[in-house]
């Protein structure tokens, strides 16, 4: 399916769901409401549900769609003396640290929370030895 086909049909379920919403606007007795629901309402509300889905779903891909479409900002070592921007990727003793929102100078990874996120812990520092020594 194509993003025409998709917006064409979502078109047509937005047409069919306002049409719906119209019919359930409808003033009703108070006897009407106690009758157990006809098929044809329950198409509707089910109608009227497949739309609503359908549009947050479509406005969520497009927000995938734009964060996929800039990738990871990979910025190197951390610099204290750089400002860090929501998305901006550093290592910092051997992990990997994300901003989680604009992040001003000297606040380390790791130091705030708030600000950093680890993506991947690096493995601990390996200890070198002497040959001979235990």
């Amino acid at each position: 399916m194509t993003d025409k086909d998709a917006d064409e049909q979502l078109a047509i379920i937005a047409a069919r769901t306002e049409e719906i919403r119209t019919g359930l606007d409808s003033n009703f007795t108070e006897e009407q409401l106690q009758r157990p629901l006809s098929r044809r309402m329950v198409h509707a509300l089910i109608a009227a549900t497949t739309a609503a889905t359908a549009a947050k779903l479509k406005t969520l891909a497009a927000r995938v769609e734009a964060i996929e479409e800039n990738g990871i900002r990979y910025l190197g070592n951390y610099q204290r003396a750089t400002r860090y921007f929501k998305g901006d990727t550093v290592t910092h003793s051997g992990s990997l640290w994300v901003a989680l929102k604009t992040v001003a100078e000297g606040t380390g990874p790791g130091s705030d929370p708030a600000c950093w996120q680890l993506a991947s812990k690096g493995e601990r520092p390996v200890k070198h030895t002497t040959a001979g020594s235990t």
